[in-house]
């Protein structure tokens, strides 16, 4: 009996315990058809990499306001079944890879994150990257990460320790900071470190305006800078972003060509987008130029339309031409995508 009631203690303080704390498990699911725009003409079953992931999020509160978090997002391939896309082979959990504290501080984490510049710098693509149409042109020729980290991508994320600030009257602003030498990179890499890595943006949202700037520094002394505006009038979304990319010791070979060591780049894009019925309307265009050379490095046109089936569940398609590339110019892509 005795050995009863302290196995029920046991299950009830346990049920207190579960009580105070929650995990969650969202994400995406993507697959179509592409015909990627780029020096390949091969028609395939594929989305873009990390278009699907799967992501745990948990969070126990501590009291007072005090909440303990972590995150651990795997991004996947449909067709493959392997991780992140069509370039298997990265960590398994490519998304993110993090635990911390919030409270009426804001948020305070640490691990492998999407860096406060990263998430924001492609909020004037209309597409957010993860189609044939993307103008992602911001970053162009910059990697948080450099290649040569242990899954050889950059792609945004690297180990840190992130903060997210509360909103003040519609300002908010996120701050990153990693030492120069990353657990993400092997040994034979970090000899190249020179610099700490530090990630700044900072943003005022009011009404239908959001406008923001941002800074980072790699690891290698490549930098970016950028600033960018968004303008809802009801009928139509509108925003445009300008970034500059200054190569330091490093030749990163960006998604529009290398740039050699203390080269530059300026990148722009602007979109719109536009509810038509049950039918989104997007269209977007970059550009980039090697501001030390004077040349062109992508000049890039999409437009694509979403159809949602649900508030969960949608069909897409978008075309895109890049005019600076010698062969298939144009790309397109046609899928399904579910949010969980």
């Amino acid at each position: 009996m005795k050995k009863t009631l302290i196995a029920l203690a046991a299950v009830a303080a346990t049920g207190a315990a579960f009580a105070q704390s929650s995990v969650t498990l969202d994400g995406v699911v993507e697959l179509g058809v592409v015909r990627p725009a780029a020096n390949d003409n091969s028609t395939r079953l594929d989305a873009a990499n990390g278009a699907s992931q799967i992501r745990f999020r948990g969070t126990e509160d501590l009291g007072g306001g005090l909440k303990a978090n972590f995150v651990l997002a795997q991004r996947l391939s449909l067709e493959s079944g392997g991780n992140d896309g069509s370039a298997n082979g990265r960590p398994t959990f490519q998304g993110e890879s993090t635990v911390g504290l919030s409270g009426g501080f804001g948020s305070l984490k640490i691990g492998r994150a999407l860096t406060a510049l990263q998430g924001p710098v492609n909020a004037t693509d209309p597409w957010g990257t993860l189609q044939q149409a993307s103008t992602a042109i911001l970053p162009s020729g910059y990697y948080t990460e450099p290649t040569g980290s242990l899954d050889g991508s950059g792609l945004g994320r690297t180990d840190a320790i992130f903060y997210n600030s509360p909103n003040f009257s519609g300002f908010s602003f996120a701050a990153n900071f990693g030492p120069k030498f990353s657990g993400t990179n092997p040994a034979a890499v970090q000899t190249a470190n020179t610099e700490n890595f530090m990630s700044l943006y900072g943003s005022f949202a009011s009404g239908p305006l959001v406008v923001g700037a941002g800074f980072e520094q790699n690891r290698r002394d490549d930098s970016i800078t950028f600033v960018h505006a968004i303008y809802d009038f009801g009928f139509v979304r509108i925003g445009g972003g300008f970034a500059k990319v200054e190569a330091g010791a490093a030749v990163p070979a960006g998604p529009a060509g290398a740039l050699l060591a203390n080269e530059e780049a300026n990148n722009w894009n602007v979109m719109a987008i536009a509810p038509l019925g049950p039918v989104t309307l997007k269209v977007g265009y970059g550009e980039s130029e090697n501001d030390t050379t004077n040349t062109d490095r992508s000049k890039k046109l999409g437009i694509g339309l979403d159809y949602p089936l649900s508030k969960r569940t949608l069909i897409y398609t978008s075309v895109g031409r890049d005019s600076v590339r010698t062969t298939n110019k144009v790309g397109y892509d046609i899928g399904v995508r579910h949010t969980f």
